[in-house]
């Protein structure tokens, strides 16, 4: 069944009567509350559900009331959350990180909290308790599916940690064992995040694209630090510290790492793997000029850039249990 607009995102009969309006999810959000956002570097992020929750919370500044959350995501988002929810002097604590000019403006003037961790850091540091309880998980997805798996939307995120710990709280931290992943080209974990259909209290159904900022072409400093780090790589080959298709890359956000990889496809190497959050440009061009490119999270290129339309779902009861509760948008 196509999921091409609103109206087919939700597949699951059974959720169809929890469809509601932005304004209506945002009023089931108390002062307080710890949320645990989706987004990242500007994809992905909610965006109705944010700018209602701005405006409920500047009417009861209006009338004298303190009303503010904390705000948790996996890294940057946009103007519809950030900026909104700053502007209404509603964000008590922010993490891990952001690119908001008015939130910003916010935690160097003292009005806003802000913890600059490691963007690896935060889902152990939620899942342990080191932040109290997560009470909302607020998250975009592209779609519900017939059988209620959910369908992720332009990123991921600490996604599932806001979910899994929204519902099911606070543990004591588990013996984990290593993550089993040992090279580039392994796939671990399911496609789908997974929500207990009877937490769901609502969904809202959205057509708001992201907002990324377009990269700049790459500029004559950018080629050549290009060039001094493909220099560098042809170097370690030719002296053996190095295969010709190189080690495994981590490749960075932004202009300059994107200039990087622009270059990357200049040069001589073939057969590349990488390790990458994210994304760019840059990025697709050498995946495709590679055939023997071998990064896991190529595959977001074809399968999850489906961005705009949100759901928005709540894990949880109207009347709070001790593990809080959380939203899907």
């Amino acid at each position: 069944m196509s999921i091409t607009s609103p109206a087919t995102r939700v597949l699951a009969s059974k959720l169809e009567r929890k469809i509601m309006s932005a304004e209506t999810a945002a009023g089931l959000i108390q002062s307080g509350d710890q949320i645990g956002m989706s987004g990242f570097t500007g994809s992905g992020y909610p965006k109705a559900v944010p700018i209602e929750l701005a405006h409920r919370i500047a009417d009861a500044h209006f009338r004298g009331e303190k009303f503010q959350v904390s705000v948790f995501t996996g890294a940057s988002t946009g103007p519809e959350l950030d900026g909104a929810l700053a502007m209404a002097g509603g964000i008590h604590l922010r993490l891990p990180y952001q690119s908001d000019p008015e939130t910003r403006k916010r935690i160097n003037a003292g009005e806003m909290d802000y913890m600059d961790i490691h963007l690896s850091h935060v889902a152990q540091f939620v899942e342990y308790g080191f932040l109290g309880k997560l009470d909302v998980a607020l998250i975009e997805v592209t779609a519900i599916l017939e059988d209620g798996r959910v369908v992720p939307s332009s990123s991921l995120g600490n996604n599932k940690t806001w979910i899994d710990c929204a519902y099911y709280g606070l543990e004591p931290p588990p013996n984990r064992k290593p993550i089993p992943l040992v090279k580039p080209g392994q796939r671990i974990g399911s496609p789908y995040l997974n929500i207990p259909a009877e937490k769901i209290v609502g969904i809202v159904l959205t057509d708001s694209p992201d907002r990324n900022s377009a990269f700049k072409a790459p500029d004559e400093a950018s080629k050549r630090i290009a060039g001094h780090i493909l220099e560098f790589l042809s170097w370690e080959v030719k002296k053996g510290r190095m295969p010709e298709n190189l080690l495994p890359l981590q490749s960075g956000v932004g202009n300059i790492a994107n200039a990087v990889l622009f270059g990357l496809e200049e040069g001589p190497f073939e057969g590349l793997t990488s390790y990458t959050e994210e994304i760019q440009d840059g990025m697709i061009r050498l995946y495709r000029s590679n055939s023997g490119w071998d990064d896991p999270a190529a595959e977001i290129r074809q399968a999850y850039i489906c961005v705009g339309d949100g759901v928005l779902a709540q894990s949880g009861d109207v009347e709070r249990s001790e593990c809080g509760y959380g939203f899907v948008s």
